[in-house]
């Protein structure tokens, strides 16, 4: 099996890089906000311009990040802050643009990577598409082009891996063979996609029996690619509805006899789809284009990935070790408290305030928890008792 994931980075070097990654990046947050802040007031004072220095000040942070995780080996994690960076760079030139909402989207970019380098160090490592949500968002703050779930795959496409092309009459990329596919795609945008979608898987495996070397795997990619679709097994979204228009496009030029631009992304874009489809059941055939190409490409065990909801990010990573000192804090105390040193009663209620909150900030229904916790302090402390 051969997988191209990003290497392990030293545990040793991420360890020091995540903590001062940490501050970096609460100092360029607080930069932010700080021109958030001064944005509203200019648009309350109705003064022309705020100023950019702490557009600059949050940059320059950002970008230090940038190296510092480009050096440890983690170039998945340096494109997703490369894109905060990228984000602010752009405000800088119009600064009424990073409004407090686009702070909200890179701070909570900041956090889910932030989460995922703390997950990696606590030796539950998840994929780094699970960055893609928050990702996305920055990258729509930033322009540019369009964001791809793949952008953060760490995968290649093995180009010198063969795939099994079955049995099926050779097509050209002529005339003839792009009118088929125009036909097929005009039929998937406009109705069920099953039958157009299988027209496509099996028009681009009759290309790859007709092709060699990268564009017989092109093809291959597409086939499989296609007949997934058409079974049902990969659900269509803005992703996969692009990939018809981008495979015409590289029929076109072909048939023009210009070289096959942006084949290898387009080729790792398939890849990746391929990729999402679970396994069949064992001895279950559903898709034998998938399945053959997912054994010559060694995808086999590559697991799939939710790229539109994540874990990653949902609040800060410092709220957990804080929580964590707070139950313990609570714990010691109601234990004293239960070998009869009332004394502490009184520090209860503070204590359990600040208990609520982490709970009410962790959990979606820890505000009912943090009240019930809290009347029950509130007696205890009332009485002195237990």
């Amino acid at each position: 099996m051969r997988k191209d994931l990003e290497s392990p980075p030293d545990l040793s070097a991420l360890a020091w890089v995540q903590e001062e990654l940490r501050r970096t990046l609460e100092g360029a947050g607080k930069s932010l906000r700080r021109h958030a802040r001064e944005v509203e007031a200019v648009s309350a004072s109705a003064i022309d311009s705020p100023d950019t220095a702490a557009l600059h000040h949050a940059r320059a942070q950002l970008h230090q990040g940038v190296g510092a995780l480009e050096l440890v080996g983690l170039p998945v994690g340096a494109r997703v802050l490369r894109a905060s960076e990228q984000a602010v760079q752009r405000c800088a030139a119009k600064p009424n643009q990073m409004d407090m909402a686009a702070v909200e989207a890179i701070d909570r970019s900041s956090h889910a990577l932030l989460d995922y380098l703390g997950r990696q160090l606590a030796g539950k490592p998840v994929s780094p598409i699970g960055l893609f949500p928050r990702f996305r968002a920055v990258q729509e703050i930033a322009g540019g082009e369009r964001p791809h779930p793949a952008d953060l795959w760490p995968m290649t496409v093995p180009w010198d891996a063969t795939p099994v092309i079955e049995a099926v009459a050779p097509l050209e990329p002529d005339a003839q063979t792009r009118g088929r596919i125009e036909s097929a795609v005009l039929a998937m945008l406009r109705g069920p996609v099953d039958e157009a979608a299988m027209q496509m898987s099996d028009t681009f495996a009759g290309l790859a029996a007709g092709a060699q070397g990268r564009l017989a795997t092109l093809w291959s990619l597409a086939a499989a690619c296609f007949e997934a679709q058409a079974k049902g097994l990969l659900p269509g979204n803005v992703y996969t509805q692009r990939l018809a228009s981008r495979l015409m496009s590289q029929l076109r030029a072909i048939g023009r006899g210009l070289p096959a631009d942006g084949a290898d992304r387009l080729a790792l874009d398939l890849m990746f789809f391929c990729a999402q489809v679970p396994p069949p059941a064992q001895g279950a055939t559903q898709s034998p284009r998938l399945e053959a190409l997912r054994q010559a490409l060694h995808l086999e065990d590559v697991p799939a990935v939710d790229y539109q909801h994540s874990p990653l990010g949902r609040f800060d990573p410092q709220w957990i070790p804080t929580a964590r000192k707070r139950v313990v804090s609570m714990k010691d105390s109601w234990s004293a408290m239960a070998g009869g040193e009332t004394r502490l009663a009184a520090g209860l209620p503070e204590q359990n305030t600040l208990l609520g909150d982490s709970l009410r900030k962790l959990f979606p229904h820890g505000a009912a928890l943090a009240d019930s916790l809290a009347a029950m302090v509130n007696r205890t402390a009332a009485g002195g008792t237990m």
